[in-house]
């Protein structure tokens, strides 16, 4: 058996889905989509995280001669319903700072890799799924998903975990297309709420509600808060329309019986008015994109959503915290989710803080209290 046969045959017992090789030649069609649309991608274009450095993996590690591709099925167990719609379910088993079994089976690799005398390195920034196509793992789908290709029944719920190695392996035959049906009608495009998906696989990545929910500083741009709905870390709306997945949506998978225990800490009230302590100790380790000292980015999502749940049952904590919060963006947030759930008392609570409220606040009152009147 030669160390490709023996690196697959490791992976698969392990529990990883699947494994498959490339070489470390620049991802050219992935410079090439980059560069066509570089407005939208000038943010990521920096010194710690250049997307056109990590599309070149042997310019920027010359010692590497291989691209190794493993990827994991995350969605091998229910989620918690009050968690849908609100996370995305990649995030809910990110283990990497919990260091749970997902990290552990990745460590065991890592040690046989070590033990055949394999160096390895895993770049974050290596572009995962061009790496899994090129590697004949995944082929995409219309909404720049990678879909799995010889496991998982063709679905989604990829996790991709690129890995260069200084060992020569024969390449595999990629499976760079579009995989989606014929038939299918562009669901995901139609389906997107922010529009960032506007074209076969093409996507404003800044209109993303992922991108908006841990990325984006400020207070969220007007036309994107109600399209956003009750998401706030995250988003799978283009996953869970796409024929593709219903086969194994539609499973009977069982239930997470550890992420349903925590998955009041990450309820929408609970988001909005949680201390530090909270937000460090429950929520951060799950879901640390946000800076452990931005919990006000939680918080601000966390009142948006509660604005387009509908349910005013939650105006007086939305004027509570309009009044009392810290952070003005929050604050903000506060107003416009109450003149979205309308009626008297949020009416009331908004014309209470007209007059001493400033700047941000006191345009988002304004605002508010225009939309309630109108």
């Amino acid at each position: 058996m030669n160390l490709k046969q023996r690196m697959r045959e490791r992976a698969l017992e392990l529990g990883f889905d699947d494994i498959g090789f490339t070489t470390t030649e620049p991802l050219d069609l992935y410079l090439k989509e980059i560069d066509s649309r570089g407005d939208m991608y000038d943010w990521v274009m920096t010194d710690k995280f250049n997307l056109r450095e990590s599309a070149s993996p042997r310019e920027k590690h010359p010692w590497a001669r291989s691209l190794l591709v493993l990827i994991r099925n995350y969605h091998n167990r229910s989620f918690p319903p009050q968690m849908i719609g609100k996370i995305g379910r990649r995030y809910l088993i990110d283990e990497r700072v919990e260091k749970g079994v997902e990290h552990r089976r990745l460590v065991d690799f890592f040690h046989f890799l070590k033990d055949e005398g394999v160096r390895h390195f895993f770049d974050a920034a290596t572009p995962a799924r061009m790496s899994a196509a090129r590697a004949g793992l995944v082929t995409y789908g219309k909404n720049c998903f990678a879909f799995a290709g010889r496991s998982m029944l063709g679905a989604s719920w990829v996790l991709i975990l690129p890995l260069l190695i200084d060992a020569e392996v024969a390449p595999d035959a990629p499976s760079i297309e579009v995989g989606c049906p014929s038939w299918c009608r562009d669901v995901c495009i139609a389906a997107c709420p922010t529009r960032a998906i506007y074209a076969q696989k093409k996507m404003r990545p800044q209109k993303c509600i992922a991108f908006q929910s841990y990325y984006s500083k400020g207070i969220t741009p007007m036309e994107l808060r109600e399209p956003m709905g009750t998401w706030v870390y995250g988003c799978d709306r283009c996953q869970e329309v796409c024929p593709r997945n219903q086969p194994w949506m539609n499973q009977d998978l069982p239930t997470n019986g550890p992420l349903m225990e925590r998955a009041g800490d990450f309820s929408l009230d609970t988001l909005l008015t949680m201390s530090e302590k909270h937000y460090v100790e429950k929520v951060w380790p799950l879901a640390f994109y946000i800076a452990k000292e931005n919990v006000a980015k939680w918080q601000m999502n966390a009142a948006r959503a509660l604005g387009n749940l509908g349910d005013r049952q939650f105006v007086p904590l939305l004027a509570q915290y309009l009044a009392e919060n810290e952070s003005e963006k929050v604050r903000g947030m506060c107003a416009w989710a109450l003149g979205r759930l309308g009626g008297p008392a949020a009416g009331k609570a908004l014309a209470s803080r007209r007059q001493t409220a400033e700047g941000l606040v006191k345009q988002e009152i304004e605002s508010a209290l225009e939309n309630l009147a109108s």
